[in-house]
């Protein structure tokens, strides 16, 4: 089952329905009204796959972040044996 979330661009305020709910809200309410959108709507898995994606790509990042400073540490290490003997 589809569950959406529906946020009012006028007045930020959001609700949660599933599919059956938002098909009659929209009954009852303009989408489309005086050339402008009044509802913003996302579907919640989408919005959970966006949050995971952007963990993965923070802990990734990390990861090449911190093997890049110890690849520099080690090539510092090597300069420094190099340039002692």
């Amino acid at each position: 089952m589809n569950n959406y979330k529906i946020t009012n661009l006028k007045t930020k305020s959001s609700i949660y329905l599933n599919k059956e709910e938002k098909e009659r809200f929209f009954i009852k309410n303009n989408y489309f009204k005086d050339g402008k959108y009044n509802y913003k709507i996302q579907n919640i898995k989408d919005i959970k796959n966006k949050k995971i994606e952007n963990f993965l790509f923070m802990v990734v990042s990390v990861c090449i972040m911190a093997a890049l400073y110890l690849g520099l540490c080690e090539l510092f290490t090597l300069i420094d044996r190099i340039t002692l003997n």
